[in-house]
């Protein structure tokens, strides 16, 4: 059969069109397998990623949980109940309680977690004698709280500013503690100031109106200061007491040109020899009648450093904490607060962080922590934890690792 020119141009077009619409499914199809595959690829990766933020989270939290474990009981139930029963005792001695009494008040058991101990203390002493009690049992670092602090005049108030004391305690064992864990120092973030400092807020102040409190200033303070270079000292004592102003004066002999500024306390000074300095700075307040305060100020003059580049420091991620991480509609968000600063950063994955020399990405927001990346390297920074302590963190498990590795290959 003979076909017509125009005929011929029709079934050659026909035939294209269907080998273009082949054509056209076979990349398709070859397309769809190869985005499939990246897909698959990225979400593994991303399972990988996520798996190892929450090895991270694991080593966070348990570097939090051996920090309460050594605050703990021991896990065994007599070890633990005796312990704490002999340092109750002492405590009491040492406080200068009279006719001590103890007694338990029975335990409770949170399954996997922890056991719960319970005691009674109770005596008679003065209002000093039950400060020291206090300061005593909140500067041991145990894992315990008091329950009730019962303060009463003894009857007939004979003899005279006696109380009858008695406190009621709770202590705790962890499990993950060991059988003979033993007792924990005496450095409880609970105490900021010494036993004397209480003593005076509570058994030596006057009842006829506020007890005037001394300027908190500390004993003794190290300054560099250059030759030939300004140098500019901020004498700062804190006045808890309201309405009251503080003065600053020299005490002794100070070197000649030095100056104080007697309201704010600015200490200034340009030397003109190399050596060690010595002054003495009092900080007296307007309070009646006035107290005061020392400060003995060492200052050591020396020469000019050669110049060198300064080094990146964490000096502002130092006072840097992740203080909440929330989600809203927008996804999840870590609030850092900076203290130095006295600001809140709002930030979310992929916002660009900087605190003072430090600069990163936030690549992930978690439910306990926030994942930075700073040069290439990636490092995690749980809640209340500072960006300083994290990023440190962080250095010394990559020093760790790559040790590990010279080890292996040697």
């Amino acid at each position: 059969m003979n076909l017509s020119k125009r005929e011929k141009l029709l079934g050659g077009a026909v035939a294209l069109i269907l080998l273009l619409f082949v054509g056209n499914y076979l990349w398709e199809s070859i397309k769809k397998g190869f985005v499939d595959k990246q897909d698959k690829i990225a979400s593994l990766q991303q399972n990988r990623d996520n798996l190892n933020l929450q090895v991270t989270a694991g080593s966070v939290a348990k570097a939090k949980l051996n920090r309460l474990v050594a605050q703990s009981l021991p896990s065994n139930e007599q070890e633990a109940s005796a312990q704490y029963m002999q340092w109750l005792i002492d405590l009491a001695e040492e406080s200068g309680l009279a006719d001590a009494q103890f007694r338990s008040l029975g335990d409770s058991v949170e399954p996997n977690l922890f056991h719960s101990y319970r005691f009674q203390v109770s005596g008679t002493g003065t209002i000093e004698d039950a400060t020291k009690l206090l300061h005593a049992f909140h500067a041991k670092d145990y894992l315990h709280r008091v329950l009730r602090f019962d303060l009463r005049p003894l009857a007939n108030n004979n003899p005279p500013n006696r109380l009858t004391i008695s406190m009621d305690c709770e202590a705790l064992a962890l499990d993950s503690a060991k059988r003979d864990q033993p007792r924990p120092g005496n450095n409880s973030p609970r105490i900021e100031r010494s036993v004397e400092d209480y003593r005076a807020n509570i058994a030596g102040r006057n009842i006829f109106a506020p007890t005037n409190h001394v300027p908190l200033l500390d004993p003794k303070r190290t300054v560099a200061a250059t030759l030939g270079l300004k140098m500019d000292v901020g004498i700062d004592a804190k006045e808890n007491d309201p309405g009251q102003s503080i003065s600053y004066a020299f005490e002794g002999d100070v070197p000649k040109g030095m100056q104080i500024d007697p309201s704010t306390g600015k200490l200034t000074w340009t030397s003109s020899e190399l050596g060690d300095y010595e002054v003495s700075v009092r900080a007296t307040d307007s309070g009646i009648p006035a107290r005061s305060s020392v400060q003995m100020v060492s200052i050591k003059v020396s020469d000019p450093p050669p110049a060198t580049k300064k080094p990146i420091e964490f000096n502002v991620a130092s006072q840097a904490f992740v203080s909440a991480l929330v989600s809203d509609g927008k996804g999840p968000q870590a609030w850092v607060r900076s203290k130095t600063e006295g600001k809140t950063l709002y930030l979310r994955k992929g916002d660009s962080l900087k605190l003072g020399d430090v600069q990163g990405k936030v690549v992930d927001v978690g439910a306990n922590f926030m994942e930075v990346e700073t040069d290439g390297k990636r490092w995690t920074v749980g809640l209340d934890e500072s960006l300083a302590d994290a990023f440190q963190r962080s250095a010394n498990d990559e020093s760790n690792d790559d040790s590990k590795d010279d080890a292996k290959d040697e």
